[in-house]
């Protein structure tokens, strides 16, 4: 075999660039995640079924709150189990800012990431001043979230019991309102897109090692100089702030919420958690991976067993969960690496280094 001709590979910028891009698995993952995006935006013009669409869309949103939980359970390791508090304060904060005070949902989704980060260093602060890691830290965000169910029921000004909800009127784009479906996937793919930058950013750079040795070995880290609080807050903020920008928008899109629908564990499982969890907890194609498959997993089985007894579609939900837990603990993104990894070695063994 013929040695590659180093100019040849000079004058060819772009078979160098791609090359680059393939020798690098978080580059990878971002071509992939990015095809996925482009995939789901060119849907609309082959699927006419609002229904179909319906779900591709909640998909999406749930991708990019998929993210918003990878940066805190996936790069800290901090088992923030009911994040769906979050997206839930960020829901209601900007139909309160629309019904209450005419603020268009454009602005309330950012007002909405911003009381939702808030309230994320509120939460951060009490379990780093009480030392509560691990399991302790996952169930005082369980039992923060059926306070705040209790109190949302009973709180007038956010509807109570009863809910609030949209009131649908002519399309308006100042509104968000829109006469068919195809701009809210596109505006749910820009997030999707916001959120992949977001991550990338924060994986490569000095607060995404510190973030990692922190899910190591919180111990080890602080012992290297880590300020290990510091960057658990940032964790919880960030991603805080990501889901209530995403629980401002899916209000926007189901156009009602009420306490028990949002402050609601199985519904944190399948929105939060389950997609990072099947396309792989940790790592940057994970969330959309999984939210791809998740959610048209679960509406099938909705579909497929709506009748007879009530509850078979969530036993077989659960019981997919648990076999891809089992079979496949680093989740498809685990498996598309060890593929990922075998090609490489093939192509070229020397290239394979740490990747």
């Amino acid at each position: 075999m013929t040695a590659e001709n180093p100019a040849t590979t000079s004058n060819n910028p772009i078979r160098s660039w791609l090359k680059d891009i393939f020798l690098d698995w978080d580059r990878t993952q971002m071509v992939i995640c990015f095809l996925l995006v482009l995939f789901l935006a060119l849907t609309p013009l082959f699927i006419s079924s609002t229904y179909y669409l319906g779900i591709i869309i909640l998909a999406t949103i749930y991708a990019f709150i998929g993210i918003s939980w990878n940066i805190v359970a996936g790069f800290t390791g901090q088992l923030l189990i009911a994040h769906i508090i979050f997206l839930a304060i960020g829901a209601y904060t900007t139909i309160v800012l629309f019904n209450t005070y005419s603020i268009s949902p454009w602005v309330g989704i950012l007002i909405a990431g911003v009381v939702s980060g808030l309230c994320g260093v509120v939460v951060a602060f009490i379990t780093l001043r009480y030392g509560l890691k691990v399991d302790y830290f996952a169930l005082f965000t369980i039992a923060l979230m059926v306070a705040l169910r209790t109190l949302f029921l009973k709180w007038d000004y956010v509807g109570g019991a009863v809910g609030m909800w949209f009131s649908l009127t002519d399309p308006s784009f100042d509104k968000m309102i829109f006469a068919n479906k195809a701009p809210y996937l596109y505006i749910a793919l820009s997030l999707v897109v916001i959120g992949l930058l977001v991550q990338y950013r924060i994986y490569r750079s000095k607060m995404g090692k510190y973030f990692l040795a922190i899910r190591e070995d919180d111990d080890a880290a602080s012992a290297l100089g880590v300020n290990t609080s510091r960057y658990k807050m940032l964790a919880v903020v960030i991603g805080a702030a990501m889901a209530g920008i995403g629980g401002g928008f899916y209000m926007m899109y189901v156009t009602f919420i009420e306490p028990p629908q949002v402050f609601n564990l199985g519904l944190n499982i399948e929105i939060v958690m389950a997609g990072p969890i099947i396309g792989g907890l940790g790592s940057l194609a994970g969330p959309i991976v999984g939210a791809l498959l998740n959610k048209p997993f679960a509406e099938i089985m909705r579909g497929a067993l709506a009748e007879g007894r009530s509850g078979n579609s969530l036993i077989v939900y659960g019981s997919f969960l648990i076999l891809t837990i089992m079979f496949m603990p680093r989740g498809v993104t685990g498996v598309l690496h060890t593929i990922y990894r075998r090609i490489l070695n093939r192509l070229n063994p020397r290239n394979l280094g740490d990747s």
